[in-house]
């Protein structure tokens, strides 16, 4: 059984840029470091309040033409299990389960509805440890791209056990719909419009804080460059939000609107 939204994973071009970045930029701690010997891959976990991420950096950066987030892991009792019975209700299966590249573990990909690379991961350690206190308040939500929204619900919740936090709809011109399920602590944000959007599958993980306009002056001041327009209100009307990239180009989001769970 999937128990937990474990981590959102990222290649990095740097893991020494990637990392500094993530911990002293942001506040986030390392919580596991390992190697994939066979790719000379760098595996590293930083956790920023209460979520994760898993940065990868490979030894050849010729391997891939790609970088920044990859997939989304779930943490599962038995992948075998959770694997046969999520392709069986017709799912694309990406990668047999089999023993994790570091040697700790087992893992296992496969494709969500919407072609979001999907990680099922099983191993006697989560790597989370209590949150480190910064200027951080949580780990807000991973955002991917739903062109088939009902698709999208009925796998996060069908097969993940995910369940339905908010829904927002945003009037035309945005005409956007707004789903945010979660597991736990962790939650995934659904885009969806009418038509047919082209991107990035995951397209960015938010950040929650104190004031948004604050942040993105201490940011600013340590280098950081924000999307133009940034601060700005939230298209929900619920706080502010500002837009930055990583070194990866992987967007990431601050806003400063209460919880989820408290709305």
């Amino acid at each position: 059984m999937i128990y937990e939204l474990n981590h959102v994973g990222a290649f990095v071009k740097d893991a020494e840029k990637s990392v500094d970045f993530y911990t002293r930029i942001l506040g986030a701690q390392v919580v596991r470091e390992a190697m994939i010997p066979a790719t000379n891959t760098k595996c590293i976990y930083v956790q920023l309040a209460g979520g994760m991420i898993e940065l990868l950096a490979p030894g050849d950066l010729s391997s891939r033409s790609v970088y920044g987030f990859d997939h989304v892991a779930f943490s599962t009792d038995s992948i075998d299990r959770d694997f046969e019975s999520i392709t069986a209700a017709g799912y694309k299966p990406l990668v047999q389960p089999k023993v994790a590249g570091s040697g700790h573990g087992r893992i296992a990909f496969l494709s969500d509805p919407n072609g979001v690379r999907i990680e099922l991961i099983e191993r006697d350690d989560t790597y989370r440890k209590p949150e480190k206190t910064s200027d951080i308040l949580s780990f807000d939500h991973i955002s991917l791209l739903a062109n088939d929204l009902e698709a999208a619900e009925a796998f996060y919740g069908g097969q993940t056990g995910m369940t339905v936090l908010k829904r927002f709809y945003l009037e035309p011109p945005r005409d956007l719909t707004m789903v945010y399920v979660n597991h736990g602590y962790d939650v995934i944000e659904f885009l969806h419009r009418k038509e047919p959007q082209a991107g990035d599958l995951i397209g960015h993980i938010a950040l929650r804080v104190a004031n948004v306009d604050a942040m993105a002056e201490k940011l600013s001041a340590q280098g950081v460059a924000f999307e133009p327009g940034s601060p700005k209100n939230a298209g929900t009307g619920l706080g502010r939000v500002a837009v930055f990239r990583g070194p990866d180009g992987e967007k990431i989001e601050i806003l400063d609107r209460s919880d989820l769970r408290d709305l």
